[in-house]
């Protein structure tokens, strides 16, 4: 798997899990906002352009608005199973 597929993979599982948390209204809308990503309907991104750490950055802080303890935790558990990938500093 490349880099950016599995930057768009945990992306994917990112999204589809605050969705479950928060409801797809919100987290699309929210996810949507983030220039570097194209998100179908059920939270798959589609396409990462540009710099997919900093498309990680971004998503990650627009979640840590809504929900900070929750999408801190979703998001360590995720990077486990992506142990190559970084979030931008």
């Amino acid at each position: 798997m490349s880099g950016d597929e599995s930057y768009t993979d945990l992306l994917s599982e990112l999204i589809k899990k605050q969705i479950i948390m928060l409801g797809p209204s919100l987290v699309l809308a929210k996810a949507r906002k983030i220039d570097q990503i194209k998100v179908s309907d059920d939270g798959t991104v589609t396409s990462i352009s540009g710099d997919p750490q900093e498309a990680l950055k971004k998503l990650t802080s627009t979640f840590m608005e809504l929900s900070g303890p929750i999408t801190q935790v979703a998001l360590n558990n995720l990077m486990q199973k992506y142990p190559n990938l970084k979030i931008k500093d």
